[in-house]
């Protein structure tokens, strides 16, 4: 069974592809399609979801099984951290009038913490069965 560290390390390179997938996202939709910026992040942001959700689940965390709960277990994770981001970038944006960039980057350091511990923790954790045994 891998250790946290290990799992940490993976989720690491899942979250460099993920965060390469949002900030492409996020960079086409504000320069190509001129989408406000908290809104880019949050299109952004929910495609990343996607991908790490994948990545995670098979590589990661190694889950077999309750694809459904785990899903739905990371979109709600997934969804709390899109409002930190979210926060983060509205604030970036129209509080203090920052670059948008700024605003992801401040979101890319603040947010991956918060959702490793709530896939680790809660996500991913293995599944107890009745009789106790880990599945």
């Amino acid at each position: 069974m891998p250790t946290v560290v290990h799992r940490f390390a993976r989720f690491a390179v899942v979250g460099v592809i993920a965060t390469a997938t949002h900030t492409g996202v996020f960079a086409a939709c504000i320069e190509l399609a001129r989408i406000e910026p908290v809104t880019a992040n949050a299109l952004a942001f929910c495609v990343a979801v996607l991908v790490g959700y994948a990545l995670n689940r098979r590589w990661t965390f190694a889950a077999h099984g309750g694809v459904d709960a785990r899903l739905w277990r990371y979109v709600l994770g997934a969804l709390a951290g899109l409002a930190v981001n979210s926060a983060i970038m509205f604030l970036a944006t129209h509080v203090m009038r920052w670059s948008p960039y700024v605003g992801l980057a401040l979101a890319l350091v603040i947010v991956p913490p918060l959702t490793f511990a709530l896939n680790q923790y809660w996500v991913f954790r293995p599944r107890t069965s009745p009789s106790g045994a880990r599945q």
